[in-house]
């Protein structure tokens, strides 16, 4: 049986669904170790929670970004972590963007197509995609539902025109149309897919691109599954190899900056 080194690409604070205030917000203080161990996971990318009904979702970046931060300092050999950025604070969150890129404790940058209610394409945005692409740092897009993927589809084509040099990993939700993805990959060579393993599995046209030229342009993710669940999904993939080491930690390993992870991947490869 493949030895596979997981790695979930992007992994939300848990948080309580019914928070609706800042004044409910409880802190995330839990060690991640036991549970990623638990569930066949060697690593995993940490994203601020998604607490839809909070009234305080547009404007608490600050603090999402420290508690992301906070979770990878228990275990910084295993995760790494993405900083939100508020669109009305533009210089500050480039600041605290910055400085986690630079000192290590942010791979990359978070944004919630879901709560950017003047698009992802918008003037606000693009000081953000404009210093991920300066530090060399991807910048992560999550999409809740299909919906919203249609409607932000046509503004990710945008921003990828705009800067060609970005790298932009895309979270599409569950059982979004493989072509809508494909498209993407042939004609942006700097996007990139999160997939859950079951999704993938499922469409032989997303598979066959993967063996055959887009090896290192997805990535796992688990959710909607638990990591156990799609650890065990993964194992049964119907990919060589070589793509499935990539799919499931490879890409991961590298784009994120898990170093000793990523060498050890490429000597096992």
């Amino acid at each position: 049986m493949l030895d596979l080194a997981i790695i979930d690409a992007l992994f939300c604070i848990p948080k309580d669904v019914r928070t609706t205030q800042l004044s409910d917000c409880k802190r995330f203080s839990e060690d991640l170790t036991p549970q990623l161990n638990g569930g066949g996971m060697v690593g995993a990318v940490i994203a601020p929670c998604l607490c839809r009904q909070c009234q305080n979702q547009w404007n608490c970046a600050d603090r999402k970004t420290q508690e992301v931060t906070e979770t990878v300092r228990r275990n910084p050999n295993q995760l790494r972590g993405l900083g939100s950025y508020d669109a009305l604070r533009i210089g500050d969150s480039l600041r605290w963007i910055d400085e986690g890129v630079t000192t290590g404790t942010l791979a990359g940058a978070y944004a919630q197509a879901d709560y950017c209610v003047s698009g992802l394409d918008s003037r606000r945005m693009y000081p953000l995609y404009g210093l991920c692409a300066k530090l060399r740092a991807p910048i992560v897009m999550d999409f809740n539902t299909r919906e919203c993927w249609q409607h932000h589809r046509p503004q990710v084509e945008v921003i990828a025109a705009d800067f060609p040099d970005l790298k932009i990993v895309l979270a599409t939700p569950p059982r979004t149309e493989a072509g809508s993805i494909l498209r993407l990959l042939q004609r942006f060579p700097h996007a990139a897919f999160l997939l859950n393993p079951k999704d993938l599995q499922a469409d032989a046209a997303l598979c066959e691109y993967m063996e055959l030229q887009g090896c290192d342009r997805v990535m796992f993710r688990a959710h909607p599954l638990s990591w156990e669940s799609a650890a065990e999904t993964a194992m049964g993939m119907p990919l060589g190899e070589e793509a499935k080491r990539a799919y499931v930690g490879g890409n991961a390993a590298k784009l994120f900056g898990f170093a000793a992870l990523a060498n050890s991947l490429q000597n096992a490869g």
